[in-house]
This record gives C-alpha cells, sequence and structure tokens, in this order.
C-alpha cells in the first residue's frame, strides 16, 4: 500500500510540516497515522502569544478554495522567508535548490527558535472558513459528499469517525486504483471546490 497522504485542501501538507515547530510554540495541528495514510484537516494555531484575544493573530493570510497554487505557494514562501530571517536554519540536504525568492526553501523542524515562530504568525496562513468545523455547520456533511466523490473517482478511501481525515481501505491491493500522484492531486482539489464551494 502507498503512503501517499491526501489533504482535503492544498497546503495542508505544508502545514503538517510545519505543526512539529508549532506545537513547540503552543500551536497544535490533528494529528497523523504512524503509515502517513489519514488526510487532517486543521490549520496549527498561532502561537498564543502572537493572538489577541477572542480572535486569531493579526493580518494573517486567509486562503481561498480559489486559490491557486501559484497564489499558495507564494504566500507559504513569504511565511518561510519570514522564519529562515527570524533564525529557524535550512533543512540544507533539502534546500539545495533554494533561491533568493525562498523557492524549494525547506525549514529545520525543531520549532527553534522559538521567537521566529511568534515573529512570523501573522504570516501563517488560515485555511479556508469553508474546512474549519468550528466555523461552517455543513461541515459534516460535506466531508462525506467530499469523501464519496473521491471514492468515485476512484480512490478507495474512507473516512476516519471523527471526520478529521481520511485513510486507505484495509485489504485492498492498491486502493489509489492505479491514479498517479498527479491525478490524485487533482481529484482532491476537484472534489475540494465541488463539495466544500459556493453550491453548498
Amino acid at each position: 500500500m502507498t503512503n501517499s497522504t491526501y489533504r482535503l485542501a492544498a497546503g495542508l501538507a505544508a502545514v503538517t510540516l510545519l505543526a512539529v515547530a508549532l506545537t513547540g510554540c503552543g500551536g497544535g495541528a490533528d494529528k497523523e497515522t504512524a503509515g502517513g495514510d489519514v488526510a487532517s484537516l486543521t490549520t496549527p494555531a498561532a502561537p498564543t502569544s502572537a493572538t489577541p484575544a477572542g480572535g486569531t493573530a493579526i493580518g494573517r493570510p486567509q486562503l481561498r478554495l480559489d486559490t491557486t497554487d501559484e497564489e499558495e505557494t507564494q504566500i507559504w514562501e513569504t511565511y518561510k522567508i519570514c522564519l529562515h530571517e527570524h533564525g529557524v536554519k535550512k533543512n540544507e540536504g533539502r534546500s539545495a535548490g533554494a533561491t533568493g525568492t525562498g523557492t524549494g526553501l525547506s525549514l529545520d523542524q525543531s520549532g527553534e527558535p522559538k521567537a521566529a515562530y511568534v515573529a512570523c504568525a501573522n504570516k501563517l496562513p488560515l485555511q479556508p472558513p469553508e474546512l474549519d468545523r468550528e466555523k461552517n455547520p455543513n461541515f459534516a456533511s460535506q466531508w462525506n459528499d467530499y469523501v464519496q466523490c473521491l471514492r468515485g473517482r476512484g480512490l478507495k478511501i474512507h473516512s476516519l469517525p471523527d471526520n478529521s481525515g481520511w485513510t486507505y481501505d484495509d485489504g485492498v491491493a492498491d486502493p489509489t486504483n492505479g491514479l498517479d500522484e498527479v491525478a490524485r492531486a487533482k481529484a482532491d482539489k476537484d472534489c475540494t471546490q465541488e463539495e466544500f464551494g459556493a453550491k453548498k
């Protein structure tokens, strides 16, 4: 079985990569299974010291369901550049192709220095409100429709009991049904738009 993980919205993979560091500053994210086959929906919270009472960190960029891949990449790169400028070290083995614009920048995941995450909290993107179970009263039904949409496109998956993500079906020789990474990403994006979009 493949270890590929698919997220409900583009950019959650990057959220997960930063979750360890943010957890060290008071933020958190839904946990993934050890196998890495669970999709998670939660955006890590900004460090509490950078979050005003009753709200999120001021000025955080808001992702939308229709945010393009290019726009989202730029938003995440801006956040990573800020962290690096405030002392978070590069992961040298993975940043060999990085340029001055931050393209391909991979950062150390130790969570240090904590002050960098506080300083850059206002650049950490917020996921679309439609994907936030606290803000979207129709989240549960839309999530179930989303999972069914992915199943209809060939993925052999099922939802976790709390709708926090999905995992591949057990005992299936090829739960991806032969879909390559590009096709799976397209199915994910299309189903997110269809089931959580404005039509609902």
